[in-house]
């Protein structure tokens, strides 16, 4: 076998582990309601918004009952990428209220405007939302990284706890996302008395914490 053939098969087979590579690291959880029911996937590839025939041929998907979602306490603690696509904001709340997960998707799947509804959501670092009927933004990023989080992370002190106020209606895609962060609070109850939210939910001195809110 000559040389130049020998190096376009190790090149054949370096590009094959790259792209099982991406193939692994792509993988991520989907949630989706299925009647008066969740479907929860395992998918290893990305899936198009609410392509829900095509989540249940190619990803690893089980049933959740809604029975069975405990409202007192959170219901997900992702590590990874969360995808949750809405057909109504009353499920959604009942499903990620409260919950933990640091990268967030949420596409609208409904073709009902969605009214002004808060999620609470714990360590949220990456929100990414999506409406593909909406004209002026149908998809739109953000990431929950102001100049006190830099200042904070430079001086090595980072933050215990990161909380996050979203407004439901950023699925409408009207108008710009907004965020404003409000570093250091300490007790979140004594900070905002005024906001309407489960107290036993939240700890209410959680060391140096990272308070968020995500409009439009």
């Amino acid at each position: 076998m000559g040389m130049t053939a020998t190096v376009s098969i190790q090149l054949m087979l370096f590009a094959l582990c790259c792209c099982v590579s991406v193939v692994r690291n792509s993988n991520h959880t989907l949630i989706f309601q299925k009647e008066s029911n969740f479907r929860n996937c395992s998918c290893f590839s990305s899936i198009p918004d609410c392509g829900f025939a095509l989540a249940n041929l190619v990803c690893n998907c089980k049933t959740v009952s809604s029975k069975d979602i405990d409202k007192a306490s959170p219901t997900f603690s992702s590590g990874t990428e969360l995808v949750v696509w809405v057909s109504d904001t009353a499920t959604v709340g009942l499903l990620l209220n409260y919950s933990s997960v640091p990268n967030l998707r949420l596409s609208l799947c409904s073709p009902d405007a969605v009214l002004t509804e808060y999620l609470i959501i714990f360590g949220l670092k990456k929100l990414c939302v999506t409406n593909p009927k909406a004209n002026a933004y149908p998809l739109q990023n953000i990431t929950i990284y102001s100049a006190a989080v830099k200042s904070s992370l430079q001086n090595s002190t980072g933050f215990s706890f990161y909380i996050s106020f979203l407004n439901m209606a950023l699925l409408n895609g009207d108008s710009k996302l907004k965020a404003y962060s409000v570093p250091n609070v300490t007790n979140i109850a004594e900070y905002f008395p005024d906001l309407q939210y489960d107290t036993t939910s939240l700890p209410s001195k959680a060391g140096s914490s990272l308070v968020t809110f995500i409009y439009v």
